[in-house]
Formats: C-alpha cells, sequence, structure tokens
C-alpha cells in the first residue's frame, strides 16, 4: 500500500509541475500558420500556440471552434493579419471570450510572406510582440530572431542561385502566387481568382490575352484552389504547378523554410 501511495503521490506531484509549467507560458493566439511558425520559431520553450487557421485552409474560409473559445479566453496575445481583425469568425471569438487582458497585435506586412524581405519584417513585428507580452524572455527573443533573419537570407540567396534559368519565363498565377512569382524572377502576364470567382467564360478571356504570349506554365495556390488553373494548362500545353502560401500544408512543408524550398522546387519544373 506504502508503494501504490508513493507512486499516485509522485505522479500527482508530476501532474502539478506539468500544469505550472503551462501556466507559465506565453498563451498566443496566431491568426495562421504563418505567424505561428514564427511564434514557435522564437519562443520554442516558453509559448503555448493555438493557430486560428491551418496551413491547408483558406484563411477567409476557416471558423473558430469551441476548443479556440476556450484558449483565447485564457491567452496573453493574439497575433493576426491586417484582413483578419474584420473576419466574423474573429470579431466573434474576440466577443465571446472577453479577454481583457489579451493584447490584440496586427502584423502589418500586407504582401506575400513567402518573398524573403516580407517574411523578414513579419519575423521583426512578431518579436517585438513577444518582448513586450514576455519581457523576461526578451534577451533568448532578440537572439532567436537574429539567427531566424540569417537562415532566411541563407535560404533566399539559395533559391536565387537556383531560378536563374526561368528567369524571364511568362507565366499565368493565382492571384495569392503572383507576387511570390514576380520576387522569384518569373514574367506575370495575368491572373485569376479563387476557384468560386473564377468561370469558363473568365478563362476563355485570358486565354483569349495570351494567345501569342509563349506562356511557359501555369502556377496555382493550394488554398484557393489547386485545380483552378488547371485548364488553362491543359489548353496551352504548359506545366501547372500548385503552390502554398502556408507553412504546414503538406507534409514536406511544416515551416517556413521548407516551405520555401518546396515552392523554389516546383518552379524550377516551369
Amino acid at each position: 500500500m506504502k508503494k501504490i501511495a508513493v507512486c499516485l503521490c509522485l505522479a500527482l506531484l508530476c501532474s502539478v509541475v506539468a500544469a505550472n509549467a503551462a501556466s507559465n507560458k506565453l498563451r498566443v493566439v496566431a491568426g495562421t500558420s504563418l505567424i505561428a511558425d514564427i511564434v514557435a520559431d522564437l519562443m520554442p520553450n516558453h509559448s503555448a500556440i493555438l493557430t486560428l487557421v491551418q496551413g491547408s485552409s483558406c484563411p477567409g474560409h476557416e471558423s473558430a471552434n469551441t476548443h479556440d473559445y476556450v484558449f483565447a479566453a485564457k491567452a496573453n496575445l493574439l497575433l493576426i493579419h491586417p484582413f483578419q481583425r474584420h473576419l466574423p469568425q474573429v470579431g466573434a471569438m474576440l466577443e465571446a471570450v472577453n479577454n481583457p487582458s489579451l493584447a490584440i497585435v496586427e502584423i502589418s506586412p500586407r504582401s506575400s510572406w513567402l518573398i524573403p524581405e516580407v517574411q523578414k519584417q513579419a519575423v521583426r513585428e512578431i518579436a517585438a510582440a513577444l518582448e513586450r507580452a514576455a519581457p523576461n524572455q526578451a534577451s533568448d527573443i532578440r537572439q532567436r530572431t537574429q539567427a531566424r533573419l540569417h537562415k532566411i537570407d541563407v535560404v533566399a540567396a539559395e533559391g536565387r542561385s537556383t531560378l536563374q534559368r526561368i528567369k524571364g519565363k511568362r507565366v499565368i498565377a493565382a492571384l495569392m502566387q503572383a507576387e511570390f512569382a514576380q520576387w522569384a524572377g518569373l514574367d506575370v502576364v495575368q491572373t485569376f481568382g479563387r476557384a468560386e470567382d473564377v468561370n469558363a467564360q473568365g478563362l476563355a478571356k485570358i486565354l483569349g490575352a495570351v494567345k501569342n504570349a509563349n506562356i511557359r506554365g501555369v502556377i496555382d495556390n493550394s488554398q484557393s484552389g489547386s485545380d483552378t488553373g488547371l485548364p488553362l494548362a491543359l489548353e496551352l500545353g504548359v506545366p501547372h504547378v500548385v503552390l502554398s502560401n502556408f507553412p504546414g500544408s503538406s507534409d514536406d512543408a511544416p515551416d517556413y523554410f521548407s516551405l520555401l524550398r518546396r515552392n523554389l522546387a516546383l518552379l524550377q519544373t516551369l
């Protein structure tokens, strides 16, 4: 009986320690996996993160669930993209949880976070928000921020050197991938919107506009419809590639760096 009692006491002690450790972590609600990826990198051991929009989802179509509300009710920090501030699911969650301790910070970049310089701006803004929310971790956050910024430069340089052979190629791209494609050196001559906004008439209009443009490929965006531009590629007889804007959209792209490398590798097939 004594042995059982000792085991029960140890188990209870472990659960209390685990609970205290969890309560000491900064509770962060991240608008998307782009934000969550940065937070996890800058505060790997001192943050608990809820991601509102997973990598495989379209940010405009995702809805908050009960677990999200429970987490947000006790969260310290909400980091969101500007476009999310007025989404119904975010507004409804904030109103329901009524958490006066929740600091809300909009991360300002509106351009594609795939682009290294835009990603670096986001990293700096998120780091500043984390330092304000957890000043006792400021030194470690700064060190990890500098390490991430350096790694972004390294991966960007790798990508630039491997994309030389496709520089200037003319492509048609999903609107949500057009900026990234241009950064990569491609000439985006036409764009198209989300799957629900594209119809046969619109595709025919694009085909007419690029009739003599020597198009070399069609680029789709995973989150807004991976097959939206496929009819264009088939009609033109050119490669069709599907890029993603968010980490976690596939098993081989769990973070920003693997996502960037994956997208760049796909572009090289054009």
